[in-house]
This record gives structure tokens, sequence and C-alpha cells, in this order.
């Protein structure tokens, strides 16, 4: 086997380009050792092979998305409470602080 195509890839283009060669490899291996189906993938095997794998890709993408916004919401929100926080700060004298 390719090592390029075994080994793990951290990127959407790469985990989905494994899946197809996979895929293309599984089956020619099949048809050499049986002799029956297709000795290589066409646009409908691909097809049903894939699309569990780009849902998934799809979901990754819109929780990373989602991170994005609320951790760029909660920043927001915690400097609009530290400012708070400092202002009460100021109205409390340095003496009587816990």
């Amino acid at each position: 086997m390719n090592g390029r195509t075994t080994n793990y890839e951290d990127t959407p283009e790469g985990r989905i380009a494994s899946v197809a060669r996979s895929l293309a490899m599984k089956m020619e291996a099949h048809f050499e050792k049986t002799g029956e189906g297709p000795r290589d993938p066409d646009y409908a095997d691909y097809r049903r092979a894939i699309a569990p794998y780009l849902r998934r890709e799809l979901l990754l993408a819109r929780i990373d998305e989602a991170r994005k916004t609320a951790a760029t919401a909660l920043t927001t929100r915690m400097k609009e409470l530290a400012g708070e926080l400092f202002e009460c700060d100021a109205a409390i004298a340095k003496a009587d602080r816990i």
C-alpha cells in the first residue's frame, strides 16, 4: 500500500481523499479476489461511500464556526464585565477591599 493513503490526515481534503483512495483500493482488491463486481468505483460508489464523511466534515466546520463565534461573544462579554468590575473596585476604598 502507498503510505500516503494509509496515514491519518488532519485536513478535510486529506480525509476525503483518503476515503476515495481507500474505496478504489478495496473495490479493486475485491474484484481481483472474487472476480465479482466492478473493478473501479463509479459515481454512485463514491457518492455512497463519501456521504457520511462529507456530513462529518460539514458538522466539524459548523462546530468550529460556532466555537469561534461564541468565543468572540464571550470575550466581548468578559471585557464588559471586567470594566464593570473595575468600576466596582474603584468604588471600594483600597483599605476595605478583601
